[in-house]
């Protein structure tokens, strides 16, 4: 049984900044949030395992983790709330040790919950497994400066 890496989705997007103290939106791709299952067969009966989704655990580069019960929303215009995403954000509060520009690694550690079943009504839970993905994405800040009030 394969399980699938998080396919790792993010606003502003993976190639363009976060900026300190403005909010960032993740998510993984919620076509792959359904259960993945595997059954083996011998003579006397079948064995089915099933891996469910449980929970993505991001670690946002900076110290901070995040645990999402579900996917995230994909952001968009109509969805978009000024306080941040509405199930699985993170808000940089610093740059990171290199400055403005540099990167930061986030991880996406997806968390499986892992059962089996045989056609003689045995069953029970397994050990949880996880699957993960890694991006680099660069932290800056914006300043302003006022020069003139009229």
């Amino acid at each position: 049984m394969r399980l699938p890496e998080p396919r790792i989705g993010t606003a502003p997007p993976l190639d363009s900044p976060r900026f300190v103290n403005m909010p960032s939106w993740m998510w993984v791709d919620a076509a792959d949030w359904e259960p993945v299952s595997a059954t083996a067969s011998v003579s006397t009966g079948s064995v089915t395992v099933v891996a469910t989704p449980e929970r993505v655990v991001w670690d946002t580069g900076d110290g901070y983790e995040v645990v999402c019960e579900v996917p995230g929303t994909v952001f968009s215009r109509a969805a978009y709330r000024e306080e941040g995403s509405p199930d699985c954000g993170h808000t940089y509060t610093a740059l990171p040790p290199g400055g403005a520009g540099a990167t930061v690694n986030v991880t996406a550690v997806w968390e499986w919950e892992v059962s089996w079943s045989a056609t003689d009504g045995q069953g029970g839970d397994l050990e949880d497994l996880a699957t993960s993905a890694s991006v680099a994405v660069p932290v800056s800040e914006i300043h302003s400066v006022v020069t003139h009030i009229r």
